[in-house]
């Protein structure tokens, strides 16, 4: 089982580190279960262009090394939280929507899926674990998303892949 495909990237947005800084704020440093940074990258990896990721709980369960169900509590935080939007789970395999502001597929417009799952434009404080808040959520709006996308334009469209994913073999 492999957790990504050798011909795809990810470009991780502003947000990518900040799931993981609520989480230990909310369970502390030493919580059990996937660290959620890992656990973002690997669903995000799993992203095909605009669609969502199709996410198997037992095999990513086995890949990452813990329970189902730590995993699937993990996976319900962040979507409750709207890093993640679920959209169907059925014998558990799911179908994952990413936030853009954790990461998207070059050549995908990030507009799309901010726009269908209303997701909120997210991303860590300048001075991270140690602000007061580490962690700044600014709800869904088109016109929030035109400005994010206008402001970061040359990214989204010629965007830098920050993590190559890799197979894992078993």
């Amino acid at each position: 089982m492999s957790s990504c495909r050798y011909d795809f990237g990810i470009t991780m947005g502003p947000a990518v580190q900040a799931a993981d800084y609520l989480y230990r704020r909310e369970h502390g440093k030493r919580h059990k279960g996937v660290d959620l940074h890992r656990l973002v990258v690997t669903v995000s990896c799993l992203l095909e262009g605009d669609a969502p990721a199709r996410f198997d709980f037992a095999a990513q369960a086995e890949e990452l090394d813990t329970s189902v169900e730590r995993l699937r509590a993990q996976v319900a935080w962040l979507v409750e939280r709207e890093f993640l939007a679920l959209e169907g789970d059925v014998d558990g395999m799911a179908r994952l929507w990413v936030n853009p502001s954790l990461a998207f597929a070059p050549g995908t417009d990030p507009r799309t899926a901010a726009a269908r799952h209303h997701f909120p434009y997210i991303m860590t404080a300048e001075k991270g674990m140690a602000a007061e808040e580490p962690v700044v959520v600014y709800p869904y709006t088109t016109e929030l998303w035109e400005q994010v996308y206008e402001a970061q334009r040359e990214m989204f469209e010629d965007p830098p892949v920050f993590s190559r994913c890799e197979q894992h073999a078993r």
